[in-house]
């Protein structure tokens, strides 16, 4: 991959403390015991969205540019994919989960259940 001096740059000032905190947004289980056996994950990922999407753990609103977690599944009882996006607060809430037992997280999915 070739990439521009600009970005190998931004790359190296961030350092290995992002892929710290972004494995532990990814290690993260969005679907803790609510999912079917035959559920196959194809990619679980940080990544930068191009269009506006609904966060999975609150349904707010995910605004294009923003840099989400997006995860990829298929169903193979009816071949169906579908790709989950997690917005910027509710993955900063999952990264503070082990210094806050959860709290973060568990106030954002009851954001999502008071809406």
């Amino acid at each position: 991959m070739s990439w521009s001096p600009k970005m190998r740059e931004s790359r190296r000032e961030r350092g290995g403390q992002a892929d710290i905190l972004d494995s532990l947004v990814l290690n993260y289980n969005l679907f803790e015991g609510d999912r079917d056996v035959n559920i196959v994950q194809l990619a679980n990922r940080m990544l930068v969205t191009r269009k506006p999407h609904d966060c999975v753990l609150c349904a707010e609103a995910i605004p294009a540019g923003a840099r989400v977690r997006a995860q990829s599944e298929v169903n193979r009882d009816d071949n169906q994919v579908a790709r989950f996006y997690v917005c910027v607060p509710c993955c900063e809430a999952i990264a503070k989960r082990f210094e806050d037992d959860g709290a973060a997280i568990d106030a954002r999915y009851a954001a999502r259940r008071a809406a």
